[in-house]
């Protein structure tokens, strides 16, 4: 089997992996969403500007790792990469007094980081929503929406990270910037959960 027929059937392999992975949101099996978390699923605009707006002056960002990895093959799917094709990976946790909220990671393809966009590797503790969002030049795809469990890997780093055990649901969507894509995924930890059921018994 020649590299490109190899990478052909991987492709479509991994492309039947990740329609029954990554759901659009209103597909039926996303529909066991815990009610707190629904609204945040469903948010068109920053993330980070609504963990803010529940944490007060408690939010902060700890980045876990970045540098240039092979992202994962569904990862490489989305942005239109070649399987072996390196990218920047920035993995960070979204935090409220301490308390991880939500693990983040983005992929952006070589290409994305030069010119003005160079400023991406060098975020450290902003956050990535700070640049993405308000601009004219960058446009958001749709969001996909999966229930993640062992042994997927994000759902992996999310245990190495935080050490969550349980099942988690994620979404992730794909920012142009010019032509440029950027995939950017937000899981939902437990404790976000339970801090939005106590702020609605409240």
């Amino acid at each position: 089997m020649s590299d490109s027929t190899r990478d052909q059937y991987a492709r479509g392999h991994a492309r039947a992996s990740i329609d029954a992975a990554w759901q659009p949101r209103c597909a039926p099996s996303v529909q066991s969403v815990p009610r707190p978390l629904k609204p945040w699923l469903d948010e068109p605009g920053s993330l980070t500007r609504r963990l803010r707006g529940l944490c007060g002056g408690g939010f902060n960002v700890r980045v876990a790792r970045e540098g240039w990895r092979i992202p994962a093959v569904s990862e490489s799917l989305s942005l239109g990469l070649r399987l072996s094709a390196t990218g920047w990976v920035r993995e960070v946790l979204l935090r409220c007094d301490g308390q991880p909220l939500v693990f983040a990671r983005t992929v952006m393809p070589a290409a994305i980081l030069r010119g003005h966009y160079r400023a991406l590797r060098h975020l450290g503790r902003r956050p990535l929503g700070s640049l993405l969002f308000g601009r004219d030049t960058i446009r958001r795809g749709p969001l996909t929406v999966a229930r993640l469990e062992p042994p997927h890997r994000l759902h992996d780093r999310a245990r190495a990270l935080t050490g969550v055990d349980d099942a988690v649901w994620a979404r992730r969507s794909v920012f142009h910037v010019g032509t440029k894509p950027i995939l950017v995924t937000e899981v939902f930890l437990p404790e976000l959960v339970s801090r939005l059921q106590q702020e609605g018994a409240h």
